[in-house]
């Protein structure tokens, strides 16, 4: 079901049980959205796997449709709340996952830009935003660890891939 006033919300789901959450919120007609991106465990062969581990996301109007079922679906904890109020994800932020997408995979493709250990980088979003560091390590295809200055101290940050940038 396609609401027509777009209002995303985070779902918060119990672990490992994203597509279990995502099936009863569509069985409930609601529109929701599981990006999905490639993965590989050291000993294991590559696989889609949610790219927010713990997160879907949900298109909703309060106002039409009852979000209090939300809460008790099987494979959902809650709705990402800000104090009392939902939280309410820019439609932007879904757009720019979709288009994403990979047509042949159907996966979020994920490029951490060729960065090699030792690059000077800057983060562009998220609590870290505008912070610099060293680069350090790939982690994964999602992720990339990276060395920031925190109060006067060196530590190792595990972030996503995407939100790393080079500094020239």
């Amino acid at each position: 079901m396609s609401v027509c006033n777009t209002n995303w919300f985070a779902v918060y789901t119990k672990s490992r049980q994203e597509h279990l959450a995502l099936f009863h919120l569509e069985n409930q007609s609601f529109e929701s959205y599981l990006p999905l991106a490639e993965s590989a465990g050291k000993r294991k062969k590559a696989r889609p796997e949610p790219l927010f581990p713990r997160y879907l996301f949900l298109n909703a109007d309060p106002k039409l449709q009852n979000l209090g079922a939300v809460r008790s679906t099987r494979g959902v904890t809650g709705l990402v709340r800000a104090g009392v109020e939902l939280l309410k994800i820019p439609e932007s932020i879904i757009v720019g996952l979709k288009e994403r997408i990979n047509p042949i995979t159907g996966l979020i493709s994920v490029d951490s830009a060729g960065l090699n250990n030792g690059d000077k980088v800057r983060v562009c979003d998220g609590p870290f935003a505008t912070m610099e560091g060293v680069f350090k390590e790939h982690q994964g295809d999602v992720r990339s660890l990276m060395l920031l200055d925190i109060l006067g101290r060196t530590s190792v940050v595990s972030l996503d891939a995407e939100l790393l940038q080079r500094v020239n």
